[in-house]
């Protein structure tokens, strides 16, 4: 059941990520100024990083297009976020705060993807307020890094689920 657990977890962050419906229009955020950003990324794969209560360190994950999971996230500049998976989109908000650049790459940021939805997974992971991640991305490498706790709905010391994105 143990092994079972991370994945269920991140199968009720991709569906609550993924539901019919569209978010509020009536915020508008304008994110940073950071075109690197802008365009289509697919995820590719997801990993725990795991803190057991004994202290013992392990991580654990899968590929997603190899499993038949296919989400691509496109990001406007005008700070709408389309997400695809299977088929079907839904376009919710998003808002950039970069605190540390090398280049094109974002070293430390926040990502903030705003929606009801988002909203409540946020509330679900302890977040207040519109669901954040931790981004890094690499433009040479063409790869986002996104990084959200999910301590809180896991039976472990400490417990983040990182996911990776291919710039396409």
């Amino acid at each position: 059941m143990k092994k079972l657990f991370p994945y269920a977890v991140l199968l009720s962050i991709l569906f609550l990520n993924m539901g019919a419906g569209c978010s509020s229009k009536t915020e508008n955020p304008t994110p940073d100024n950071f075109q690197s950003l802008i365009g289509k990324w697919e995820a590719i794969r997801f990993v725990y990083e795991i803190v057991k209560q004994d202290g013992s360190e392990i991580a654990t994950g899968t590929e997603l297009k190899s499993k038949g999971t296919i989400i691509i996230w496109e990001f406007f500049s005008d700070g709408r976020l389309v997400a695809t998976e299977g088929g079907k989109s839904r376009e919710v908000r998003w808002e950039l705060k970069v605190e540390r650049l090398s280049g094109q790459n974002i070293d430390k940021g926040e990502l903030k993807i705003i929606g009801a939805e988002e909203k409540n997974l946020a509330q679900t992971l302890g977040q207040s307020g519109d669901l954040t991640y931790f981004i890094e991305t690499s433009s040479e490498a063409k790869i986002m890094s996104l990084r959200v706790d999910a301590t809180k709905i896991s039976p472990y010391k400490k417990n983040t689920l990182i996911y990776t994105y291919h710039k396409l």
